[in-house]
């Protein structure tokens, strides 16, 4: 058993959270709103901590997962952060979906510290956030990798290590970059079908059972086929932060993205239509209403 601060519970932090629980951790929670960490410990058990502080001064080991790079900054680097407070020779992982540079930011704080630091973002379910449904992308140096596997194999399988410090940050884009590129082709492919005349719900039943019956068309069939009744999983502002980060990630390695620019400007456009809080498949929505509006 870990003694594990877990900070951010949002909706992947919670079943992660709730997973570490289940395979007998001592997790301390924190989040920014207290009552979602105290609806937590209400349901799954842990504790609630008031402050990042108090979340991380016992912890052998940390794991964010919040929504950004200035939230990641603010939760390490901030007053009373986990680099203020983490015990020596303690380790730190990040499943958030930030920058590389962010990563290098935090890696370069933690390591005059003498911790260790591990960026090891996921891909898979949000709503089926167990070990069974996600991959984990791991990055840092191979005895953090190491030492952090046997926590992470309990939120996820399989643990890929990718190499140094930032490489879990930069498989994520990539990752990201597809899933997105996927999302909008599921959602113009589909409002194509509809328009043409084919039943929305036979329309997505063909795409399950052909060439392009990926796991997100399989998990996100109720987002695209009853948008009004799914819930968000996970806001199309997001889906376009992940592209902005992607292509400066991109640029530094040298490596062009046309595709992931492609996709930025249409969701650019379905913002400013008025869905950047709807989930991302929403898009969908949005070609709708081009659609009946006769837009181009």
């Amino acid at each position: 058993m870990t003694t594990v601060a877990f900070l951010g519970l949002g909706r992947m932090g919670r079943p992660m959270a709730a997973s570490l629980l289940r395979t007998k951790h001592d997790v301390v929670v924190w989040n920014r709103t207290r009552s979602t960490a105290e609806a937590f410990v209400a349901e799954h058990g842990g504790k609630a901590a008031d402050t990042v502080a108090e979340a991380v001064r016992d912890a052998e080991m940390v794991v964010t997962m919040v929504a950004d790079d200035a939230a990641v900054l603010q939760v390490y680097l901030g007053e009373r952060g986990v680099l203020a407070e983490l015990p020596d020779r303690a380790l730190a992982i990040d499943m958030s979906t930030i920058s590389p540079a962010t990563v290098s930011t935090v890696h370069r704080a933690l390591s005059e510290r003498g911790i260790g630091f591990v960026d090891a973002p996921v891909s898979g379910s949000v709503a089926a956030a167990t070990a069974a449904t996600l991959t984990i992308m791991a990055g840092g140096e191979a005895e953090d990798v190491q030492r952090a596997r046997p926590l992470l194999l309990d939120l996820g399988s399989p643990v890929i290590a990718l190499g140094p410090s930032g490489a879990g940050s930069n498989m994520k884009l990539a990752v990201n970059a597809v899933l997105h590129s996927l999302n909008g082709a599921v959602s113009e492919a589909l409002v194509f079908a509809e328009r043409a005349g084919i039943d929305r719900s036979l329309a997505y039943r063909v795409f399950l059972e052909s060439a392009i019956a990926a796991p997100f068309v399989h998990y996100r069939q109720e987002s695209f086929e009853r948008p009004a009744e799914a819930p968000v999983a996970f806001r199309l502002e997001l889906a376009a932060k992940d592209l902005r980060l992607a292509i400066a990630a991109g640029e530094s390695a040298g490596a062009q993205l046309p595709q992931a620019r492609a996709n930025l400007a249409v969701l650019t456009t379905a913002m400013e239509d008025g869905f950047k809080d709807h989930d991302e498949t929403a898009l969908a929505e949005h070609f709708r209403r081009k659609s009946a509006a006769g837009s181009p």
